[in-house]
């Protein structure tokens, strides 16, 4: 992240939010943090064995300002240039991963 330093805390922030979401709604044994940073963007994957219903949240939940828990995938959405789901492919058969990218607006890869 030394190539971002204007990134770090909004990476911090985010990173926190999806591994407190595995940590709080998994029965996970593993959590995995995987990063991949290049001139523009940086891109952080958190991977984990599912929910009891077997996907974590596939959207951000609205919350009003005074709730104090559910507001994690907002933030994440909002400091995000993108972010999403998915299952864990060749690299974590049998894994969610919640991913999310951090760059300048408009920047290409």
């Amino acid at each position: 992240m030394s190539r971002h330093p204007g990134l770090v805390d909004d990476a911090r922030l985010c990173v926190t939010e999806l591994v407190t979401n595995a940590h709080r709604h998994t029965r996970t044994p593993l959590i995995g943090v995987h990063v991949a940073v290049n001139r523009k963007r940086v891109t952080v994957a958190v991977s984990d064995d599912g929910g009891p219903a077997g996907t974590a949240l596939a959207r951000p939940l609205r919350t009003d300002d005074e709730q104090e828990h559910g507001r994690g995938l907002v933030l994440v959405e909002s400091l995000a240039l993108a972010w999403g789901t998915g299952g864990g492919g060749e690299r974590h058969p049998g894994r969610t991963v919640v991913w999310f990218t951090l760059g300048r607006p408009g920047a290409t890869a």
